[in-house]
């Protein structure tokens, strides 16, 4: 359990909800809906209040701020009575994660016909790349440029160029010996063809030349493509997460 905690607390550091309520263990993040992990309830810690009482609280808070009530809940970490309540709720349950965890003592070196441009700040040029790879809108590129000016850890904005043009963007964050990787994506046209790795080992091996020992990484249990790629790159599961939300409205 204290490793999940731990890595739970890296995720936490390295994507800054813009408001997060204490609650008796618990954090209420809140980022204006954009990102389900910055807009949820993280049962990371036991508390002392009534269960019942807690959910309902909670839903109270996100329901004054016009948003759903939306749950994260940790394998190893957050408390099956809490599942078993959110059940009886008739929250159901979405966004099955694993966390993934790989070694970086010998990275190997990455080969190819790719370069990669590795700013320590948020440029306008990754921003740009990022918000048209991803895609994002005007709303969602200012909750996330609020969010990364939030962030007190070291931070590695990857940019990844075939023939002059940027085709990948990725981001790293490292705290207490660990990488922790963010936001990997390689433009359709070119996926498949290896650049995701390229870019992955390059991010890798700047992180350990910073001294960090291991990397951690989020992947969605239904993208069998990224697994691929990052079991061929070391990572093995760690533990899981999921999301529990009401059923829509009708």
């Amino acid at each position: 359990m204290a490793q999940v905690v731990h890595l739970e607390e890296l995720t936490l550091n390295a994507l800054p909800a813009l408001r997060v309520l204490h609650y008796d263990g618990w954090l209420l993040c809140q980022s204006e809906g954009f990102t389900r992990r910055a807009n949820s309830v993280q049962s990371l810690y036991p508390g002392v209040l009534p269960l019942e009482e807690k959910i309902a609280v909670c839903e109270q808070v996100y329901s004054e701020a016009g948003m759903p009530t939306v749950f994260k809940l940790v394998e190893g970490a957050s408390s099956p009575a809490l599942d078993r309540a959110l059940d009886a709720r008739g929250y159901q349950r979405s966004g099955d994660t694993f966390v993934q965890t790989a070694s970086l003592a010998h990275v190997p070196p990455a080969s190819g016909d790719s370069w990669a441009v590795f700013d320590g700040f948020l440029t306008p040029a990754w921003l740009e790349d990022f918000a048209r790879l991803r895609p994002l809108d005007d709303h969602e590129r200012s909750v996330f440029t609020r969010m990364q000016m939030q962030l007190a850890l070291r931070t590695c904005y990857v940019r990844l160029l075939v023939e002059g043009d940027s085709i990948g963007v990725a981001l790293g964050v490292l705290e207490r010996g660990w990488l922790g990787i963010y936001d990997v994506i390689i433009a359709p046209r070119w996926r498949g063809k290896g650049y995701g790795r390229q870019m992955l080992l390059r991010l890798m091996a700047w992180a350990a030349a910073q001294g960090a020992r291991q990397a951690y990484l989020q992947v969605m249990a239904s993208n069998l493509p990224a697994l691929a790629l990052y079991a061929s790159l070391g990572f093995t599961r760690a533990h899981t997460y999921c999301y529990r939300q009401p059923p829509p409205l009708r």
